[in-house]
């Protein structure tokens, strides 16, 4: 019971190939037609290259796919009382082997090899949706010293284009709420609280290296900073009296991302900004710091 591979790992496998354009995907006897540029295979463990050819109206290729132990096999780490007795006996079984889950092709490109993150092509149109969770601020209300914050919850919609395979324009709007809990929950407010929140649009140029999507590019929006004072329960008096902030910002924008999956990243986006508009002291380092949880979906190719 040790041998984690022999125990956790089925003799088979499933893999999902991706495509750019419809292809039909062949491995061993079975020919498969992509669906939506998806095809579903059904491979064996084994230590031997898994091959699979690729074809379209114009190329044919073979993609060949080298094994790796699975990760059933790198649990033979934990320390049991039979100390890494799984590893002998895992050994020399076929269980212990796998292959990525998720294999990328560029239907496009002549050259033989496949990618363990997604393929975009010029032209393609991609929704973005995420949730910017959780938010670092600092701000500068009028007539206040700098103000420094987290909080929680945020909406962002936008689109991002794709003018080149490796880069892509985005346009955008955010909303960084300003709720002071991670999770719904009951909790106690009474006392005195700081809120801070945003919304914001933002343009940006991103560069796709791999997984990885860094950006640079502008932003303006509005910033919000309260004072609070909530007498529920028996707080201690008010230090000051309750007051709401205002102002416009415009500045930089730098999202950075890495693709977790199909279509789920993740990323932080650093927005500092200098001018205030409608303020007496026009310029000012401002700053929101978002950890943010991105859906992208093509629709458009």
């Amino acid at each position: 019971m040790t041998s984690c591979a022999t125990v956790l790992n089925k003799p088979y496998q499933k893999v999902k190939v991706y495509t750019t354009e419809p292809s039909q995907i062949i491995h061993r006897d079975d020919t498969i037609k992509t669906v939506n540029d998806k095809a579903y295979l059904r491979v064996e463990r084994k230590k031997e290259i898994l091959s699979i050819v690729a074809i379209t109206d114009s190329i044919t290729k073979t993609i060949e796919i080298k094994p790796r132990n699975s990760f059933a096999y790198w649990l033979n780490l934990y320390p049991t009382p039979m100390f890494w007795t799984g590893f002998l006996v895992d050994k020399n079984n076929p269980k212990r082997y796998s292959y990525p889950k998720r294999i990328y092709l560029n239907s496009a490109d002549t050259i033989s090899k496949y990618f363990p993150y997604s393929q975009s092509l010029k032209g393609e149109l991609h929704l973005h949706l995420s949730l910017p969770h959780f938010n670092f601020f600092q701000l500068r209300p009028e007539g206040e010293k700098n103000r420094a914050g987290a909080s929680f919850w945020g909406l962002t919609a936008g689109l991002d284009y794709y003018h080149s395979k490796s880069q892509f324009v985005h346009l955008g709007g955010t909303y960084a709420v300003g709720l002071v809990f991670p999770l719904p929950a009951a909790i106690d407010l009474s006392g005195e609280h700081e809120l801070m929140s945003s919304w914001y649009i933002s343009l940006s140029n991103n560069h796709r290296l791999g997984r990885f999507k860094l950006g640079y590019g502008l932003s303006f929006g509005k910033n919000y900073w309260s004072f609070r004072y909530y007498d529920w329960g028996d707080p201690p008096p008010p230090t000051r009296e309750p007051v709401s902030k205002s102002h416009y910002a415009l500045g930089l924008i730098f999202p950075a991302y890495f693709e977790l999956g199909e279509r789920f990243n993740i990323g932080v986006v650093y927005r500092p900004t200098f001018f205030r508009p409608n303020l007496t002291n026009k310029f000012a380092y401002e700053h929101l710091i978002s950890i943010d949880f991105v859906w992208k979906i093509r629709i458009k190719k």
